[in-house]
């Protein structure tokens, strides 16, 4: 089990097709207002379920990345005070994205004078929740950002089946959007007494998760520290594979789920996020988790890996 205690979330924020902050995005993904799209494929002649940011005035990936990164930057930034910046920056960023042009877009903005570094991952979902989190090891607070388009790469997942439409159940919402984290570290929040969003009781992960047994593992070792894992957020999709693993970690722990029927899945809402899709799911936790207990956010991805964090709600910030 890796424990992270002593971690805290003092910001978060989404940007995805229902909205360009969290808290209209969760409105509008609840009132089923026109949340998804139809594609149809020029190869197969098939529609297929899409979410997509219409509202971005970039027609181009690197484009909206940038785009995307400036709404984030400008929510992230404003909820922190002033004694915290400026702040080291890592992102996470698509494969197909200049990462040179982010950088050098970066260090011309307006935000380079409040962002004391930049550092490009290689890593995404839930591999980069790791690397942000591990990294408050050496850092006092760190501004994490993943940007992500399955959209772009919308004709590859058709030809590979793993697009959702009535042929096709078991298939993902590619989806487009970045969702970002500010974490920061018990001692500097109670130095200058700072009210987070969030703490992160424990987090454990599973980066090698074939067997569709990778959350089973993961509720058994944290089922040690807890048996109260209360309300689930999870970015599930779909896909067999995660149904089955979703499953399973139920049937193993059962003593320990009140209600693992009622999991918030923010697939549903506005689709598949890919890179970014961890983080957008912490952001949903802090914005409506208002019970007192703690509740878990059971992560997969489309890079065949698991992980379980357990955080609870401090009423910072958004709240």
């Amino acid at each position: 089990m890796s424990q992270q205690f002593g971690r805290y979330i003092m910001a978060s924020d989404v940007v995805v097709p229902t909205g360009m902050n969290i808290e209209l995005a969760v409105a509008v993904a609840k009132a089923d207002l026109g949340r998804f799209t139809q594609y149809e494929s020029p190869n197969t002649g098939e529609l297929y379920t899409v979410a997509r940011a219409d509202f971005l005035a970039a027609d181009d990936l690197q484009g909206k990345t940038h785009e995307l990164l400036s709404i984030m930057l400008n929510s992230l930034l404003s909820k922190l005070p002033s004694s915290l910046k400026p702040l080291p920056l890592l992102l996470s960023l698509p494969s197909s994205v200049s990462q040179i042009m982010v950088q050098e877009w970066l260090e011309s903005s307006e935000y380079a004078h409040l962002i004391s570094n930049i550092q490009v991952s290689e890593q995404g979902g839930n591999r980069f929740v790791r690397e942000c989190i591990e990294a408050m090891k050496e850092l006092d607070v760190l501004v994490c950002i993943a940007v992500d388009s399955l959209f772009e790469q919308i004709d590859d997942l058709i030809e590979q089946s793993c697009v959702m439409s009535k042929s096709n159940p078991w298939g993902v919402i590619p989806s487009e959007g970045a969702a970002g984290m500010v974490l920061t570290k018990k001692s500097i929040v109670e130095t200058l007494k700072l009210r987070p969003q969030a703490s992160v009781l424990f987090a454990s992960f599973d980066l090698e998760s074939n067997d569709r047994r990778g959350c089973t593992r993961l509720v058994r070792k944290a089922s040690k520290y807890t048996q109260q894992f209360g309300q689930i957020y999870s970015d599930m999709t779909n896909e067999r594979s995660h149904i089955e693993d979703y499953g399973f970690a139920i049937g193993a722990r059962s003593e320990c789920f009140a209600k693992p029927q009622d999991a918030i899945l923010t697939n549903e809402w506005w689709g598949t996020l890919g890179r970014a899709s961890g983080i957008a799911t912490v952001a949903t936790f802090a914005h409506l988790h208002d019970d007192p207990q703690p509740g878990s956010l059971m992560l997969f991805d489309q890079l065949h890996s698991r992980s379980l964090l357990q955080l609870q709600n401090c009423g910072g910030t958004l709240k």
